[in-house]
């Protein structure tokens, strides 16, 4: 299989695994918003991004770090070496999850009351804690079938979790409601651990029993983009068959693995590190922000669960498609790279820039057009509908940084994605401190328009400085904007003339497929389900990579 099928394919099947997964996560969010409150899901967002944190301090890159070596394992026909880089991520990230699940248990009543200000959240950072060795066994063995072109095992992982997630809660809830023991936000957070380990579990299972089904014993031969050979790639399970002598895991080639791991992961950790801690500042700093605007405890937490809970996933719903594409990307360039196929990298990246700026175009119009319809269909929440459409202006932007930044790790660019997610965010965070007291949770949004902005930017003019990003961007940007706006004027006067005659989920779905319907028209008629990218440079071998900052 070359590289664009492995790349089709493999978007694919995480597409179809992620829509899937966030379907049951949107009927999760309906049942949740309209049995446990608002309220409670904004004191659960609360004490999410301190269990981030944790899982950033635990796992960091180490994901990515598997899923790169043992692409370049990969190439070099290495199937020794991509066990021994496995067994010394496991090795790493669970020891260091024990270690923080300990921390995080202790410390979580000060954590509750001195930082997050709100001394209820204390049960579910110590039930939190429990997850993070799950969840690290999780991302490690996932990491290595990415970089293994084992796509089919992380995609059901991650349908298997959220369904093992809501199945727990309603589980929960049937007893709670009968007996009193769990109520509101607690009741997300056993979901969240019950998730996690059964996803722990599948992915153990994949490798322990993996002579079975789709990830088989058998070497499969696996077709190098020049045409002129194949090679083969042996399943982990091999490796686990083997006893230690075989594998010559001593003491002296696991640490050589640890610190072979970290030179990669260790940038890309304090990236997530200092944005969890960011994330952190930024959740307990803005309901503290509107409460000084002069709106109640309640009021604020009402505000902060409706924005993060109900309109941001609303938003983030179409990254299923950017996030399995970014997945696959980094693996796929570090593969290239140790090939030296670099005009093969400067052709994937002009198709994933043309690919996010399309989707995000079309969810533009789409959330302007019914952002209102989805909240109040939805979420039954007027305020949530109006948090989707004034959203709606960072779908281009976060769509095409989230795909491309993958690419900038696969070409060791991470201190520079670092310092701008640091600068990115110290814009949010004036605007939080500048704006929120002044206007409300719009001096919020402004904050992450302008953050996505400012990433963005950098990234398309790094990946431009390298020679990967050959493309012409405004043209790229008018023939993206010509579908969307053409389809949407058209919609907006079906609304106009219908929407006080009939009822508003008609509304929702007719004026839905008639924008779906022209846009799709519209984007082949001006070429960009197959763009023409400008020719890449003379001798891009020379370019890639050499930009610094």
């Amino acid at each position: 299989m070359d590289q664009k099928q492995y790349l089709i394919k493999g978007t694919l099947l995480l597409t179809v695994m992620g829509l899937l997964a966030r379907f049951a996560g949107f009927f999760y969010k309906i049942f949740l918003s309209r049995t446990i409150g608002a309220a409670q899901i904004g004191l659960y967002q609360l004490a999410l991004p301190v269990y981030s944190f944790g899982t950033a301090l635990c796992g960091g890159g180490i994901q990515s770090a598997i899923s790169k070596f043992v692409a370049e394992c990969r190439a070099r026909e290495d199937t020794r070496g991509a066990g021994k880089i496995l067994f010394a991520g496991l090795f790493l990230s669970v020891s260091l999850s024990l270690l923080m699940l300990g921390v995080l248990y202790l410390c979580a009543p000060l954590i509750a009351q001195r930082f997050l200000l709100e001394k209820s959240c204390t049960i579910l950072l110590k039930t939190m804690a429990f997850s993070l060795p799950f969840q690290m066994v999780n991302s490690c063995i996932c990491g290595y079938f990415m970089g293994a072109r084992r796509i089919v095992p992380p995609a059901f992982s991650q349908l298997l979790e959220q369904l093992a997630r809501i199945t727990a809660v309603l589980f929960l809830y049937a007893v709670s409601s009968r007996n009193g023991i769990l109520s509101g936000a607690a009741l997300m957070v056993f979901g969240q651990l019950a998730g996690e380990a059964v996803s722990a579990l599948f992915c153990i299972g994949c490798i322990v029993f993996s002579g079975h089904g789709d990830i088989s014993q058998k070497r499969s031969r696996q077709k190098i983009s020049s045409g002129k050979r194949y090679h083969r790639f042996s399943s982990i399970a091999n490796v686990f068959q083997q006893n230690a002598e075989n594998l010559q895991l001593t003491r002296r080639s696991l640490i050589l693995s640890v610190r072979r791991i970290l030179t990669v992961s260790a940038p890309l950790g304090a990236n997530r590190i200092l944005l969890c801690v960011l994330q952190a500042i930024e959740a307990a700093l803005l309901p503290l922000m509107l409460r000084s605007a002069g709106m109640a405890s309640s009021e604020a937490l009402t505000l902060y669960g409706t924005l993060t809970g109900m309109a941001l996933p609303m938003i983030l719903f179409p990254t299923a498609v950017t996030s399995a594409l970014g997945m696959l990307l980094l693996p796929a360039v570090s593969e290239a790279q140790a090939l030296n196929q670099n005009r093969q990298i400067s052709q994937t990246v002009n198709a994933s820039f043309l690919g996010g700026l399309l989707i995000g175009s079309f969810c533009l119009g789409a959330f302007l057009l019914f952002g209102e319809y989805l909240g109040c269909t939805v979420f039954h929440s007027e305020l949530a509908g109006i948090y989707i459409r004034r959203l709606a202006l960072i779908c281009p932007l976060f769509y095409i940084s989230g795909t491309l930044t993958s690419v900038l790790h696969g070409l060791g660019k991470s201190s520079l994605i670092l310092i701008w997610n640091l600068l990115g965010f110290a814009l949010r965070l004036l605007c939080i401190v500048g704006l929120v007291p002044a206007k409300g949770m719009n001096g919020y949004l402004c904050g992450i328009l302008l953050d996505q902005l400012f990433l963005t930017i950098c990234t398309l003019y790094t990946l431009h400085k390298c020679g990967v990003l050959t493309v012409c961007i405004p043209k790229s940007v008018a023939q993206t904007l010509f579908p969307a706006l053409l389809s949407g004027s058209a919609a907006f006067v079906f609304l106009v003339f219908w929407r006080q005659k009939i009822p508003a989920l008609a509304c929702l779905l007719a004026g839905g497929g008639i924008y779906c319907t022209l846009f799709l028209c519209c984007a082949s008629a001006v070429r960009l389900i197959r763009p023409r990218s400008s020719s890449p440079p003379a001798d891009p071998e020379r370019r890639i990579g050499t930009y610094t900052g």
